[in-house]
C-alpha cells in the first residue's frame, strides 16, 4: 500500500465523511451545535475507518486498496459505488447519533 492510498484510506475517506456529517448536523441544529453532538462526528468515522474497515471489511478493503491501488481514483469511485453508498447511509447515521446525542 503506497503513501497515496493510505491517504485514501485513512485521511480522505473519515475526512469526508466527517464533513458531511459535520454539515447535515450544522443544518439540522440550525447552528446551534455542541460539545456532544460534534464527538460522534468526529469519532465515528475514525473509528470506522481506521478500525472497522481493515479488520471487519478485509475482502473488500484489500481489494479496494491494494489490488486496485493503481487505479485512478474517478475510476475506483465508479467501480466501487455500492460501498461509497454504505458509506453515505453510514454517514447519514453518524449525523442523526449527533442530533440524538444533542437532543439527548
Amino acid at each position: 500500500m503506497d503513501l497515496r492510498n493510505k491517504f485514501q484510506a485513512f485521511v480522505l475517506m473519515p475526512g469526508i465523511i466527517m464533513l458531511v456529517a459535520w454539515m447535515l448536523y450544522f443544518i439540522f441544529t440550525l447552528g446551534k451545535t455542541n460539545y456532544q453532538g460534534v464527538i460522534p462526528v468526529i469519532a465515528a468515522p475514525l473509528i470506522i475507518c481506521w478500525v472497522c474497515n481493515p479488520f471487519f471489511e478485509i475482502n473488500e478493503y484489500k481489494e479496494m486498496f491494494y489490488e486496485d491501488a493503481d487505479m485512478p481514483l474517478k475510476d475506483k469511485i465508479m467501480k466501487y459505488i455500492p460501498t461509497l453508498a454504505g458509506y453515505a447511509v453510514t454517514t447519514i447515521g453518524i449525523a442523526v447519533c449527533a442530533l440524538i446525542m444533542h437532543h439527548g
